[in-house]
């Protein structure tokens, strides 16, 4: 499943990253020389492994390799709750959108992803069978190595933290003490590196949105929507009270000492974005850890649920077919419509001598994406600034949309500046499905025509 998500076009952030590497000078700058938010260390080295001329399936097989390594690694996570909650957080894991998603993405999260659950898995060992120095260095190697792959491990491993020390708090907190002693230590040498980038003078962030109910609401819902199958187009605020309730009900089938992660992960993690008012929080993947807590509370309570017997077990089965219908029509989607196709674009752009081409305003980044296509193909793709829209205008306009949006990709529309504005025909729409990418349409100047945006 991740090898085939792994073949459609790369999206604007992994080209971002393609981009980043350019200043490279040596390995070393991946960890210290890119002073960008955007450089998921982990992801970085192993793309200025493979060079940036590399088929888009081997870019993205670090994180195919790592999503599907997450599959048995949540097994053995859950396994602690008995062997029907190791066989479903397989089943979750494998076939979860957000999962296959992000496991097949040239990005950091794939590899956090594995890192939190054999962490977690360590963490439980740690707490039921005592601090021997291979479990504390297997610790330390899964949250140095998460931590590298994305900083979101830094948040995951502080819920590990906080959960060994509600668990251990019965029978002391030895435990508890050397997993905080641990984790702290194995975080440092990632938090280091971005430390010393954040306070280079050079150092830049992507677009920051600032919190708001809306923007909130939009993420967590759209977490939930990706990992359990909840319907789109079903109102945020309505998703996110199903996921709590559901969350809820499933912590409550659970044995205390299996409660402690999911409800951290699902209910602290968020609260805690909100309490420090964090930014951009509209994006799915900001909440992951709490997608790891839904997927492990799923499994888990399910098969609580099961063993309860008698209409407990009717409950599990009409839950887990939901989730499986509901990741099913999603995925389906995202095969078909991919993360965007932005090459067959770029082609029908180079038609025409140096493709001097003008996107709408709202979307200025997508110049670095025709520019990779663009490169690729061997063409000139050039861009008209508003400024010189009359005296140099574009032949060809492009009109960027949110995934599954509703896009606006009529036949015929005008654009640029008042005194000088063009007609343009459309010539393709480009479609893109969940959690990446953008809808393109690609519309090309009808000369001699002037008309109003329909």
């Amino acid at each position: 499943m991740r090898l085939y998500a792994a073949q459609d076009d790369l999206w604007l952030d992994e080209i971002w990253t393609l981009h980043l590497l350019e200043r490279a000078h040596s390995f070393a700058d991946v960890f210290i020389g890119l002073h960008h938010d955007n450089n998921h260390v982990a992801n970085s080295a192993w793309l200025l492994l493979i060079g940036p001329d590399a088929p888009v399936s081997l870019m993205r097989l670090a994180a195919v390799v790592f999503g599907s390594l997450a599959v048995p690694a949540a097994a053995a996570a859950s396994r602690r709750s008995c062997d029907a909650a190791g066989l479903l957080a397989a089943f979750v894991f494998a076939a979860s959108y957000f999962f296959v998603h992000y496991g097949s993405e040239a990005r950091g999260y794939a590899g956090m992803f594995l890192a939190i659950l054999l962490a977690y898995g360590v963490v439980e060992s740690i707490l039921v069978e005592g601090a021997s120095r291979r479990r504390l260095l297997a610790l330390a190697a899964t949250i140095g190595f998460g931590t590298f792959c994305h900083l979101t491990m830094v948040e995951a491993t502080a819920a590990l933290v906080l959960t060994s020390v509600v668990r251990a708090r019965r029978r002391g907190l030895g435990g508890a003490v050397a997993i905080a002693i641990v984790a702290g230590l194995a975080s440092l040498p990632a938090l280091g590196c971005f430390v010393y980038g954040a306070l280079a003078p050079d150092f830049q962030v992507g677009a920051m949105v600032p919190l708001s109910p809306e923007i909130f609401d939009e993420g967590v819902a759209g977490m939930a929507r990706a990992t359990l199958g909840f319907p789109r187009g079903v109102d945020d605020f309505a998703i996110l009270a199903m996921a709590a309730l559901l969350a809820l009900g499933l912590l409550a089938a659970l044995p205390a000492e299996r409660r402690v992660f999911p409800a951290i992960a699902v209910f602290g993690l968020p609260l805690l974005h909100v309490a420090a008012a964090l930014p951009s929080q509209q994006y799915p993947r900001f909440h992951s850890t709490a997608a790891i807590g839904l997927a492990l509370l799923a499994a888990e309570g399910c098969a609580a649920l099961y063993r309860a017997g008698a209409w407990r077990r009717l409950a599990a089965i009409v839950l887990l077919s939901g989730f499986v219908a509901g990741d099913a029509l999603q995925l389906a989607d995202f095969y078909r419509y991919g993360r965007g196709h932005y090459e067959d674009a770029v082609r029908i752009m180079a038609e025409r001598p140096a493709a001097p081409y003008a996107v709408d305003f709202a979307r200025g980044e997508t110049k670095a994406v025709v520019a990779y296509y663009a490169r690729k193909l061997g063409v000139v793709a050039t861009p008209v600034a508003p400024a010189e829209w009359c005296a140099s205008p574009p032949v060809f306009l492009l009109v960027v949309d949110l995934p599954d949006s509703n896009a606006d990709h009529a036949e015929r529309r005008s654009a640029g500046p008042q005194d000088c504005r063009a007609a343009f025909l459309r010539r393709g729409f480009f479609p893109a499905s969940g959690l990446s990418g953008f809808a393109w349409t690609l519309y090309e100047r009808a000369d001699g025509l002037t008309g109003s945006a329909r």
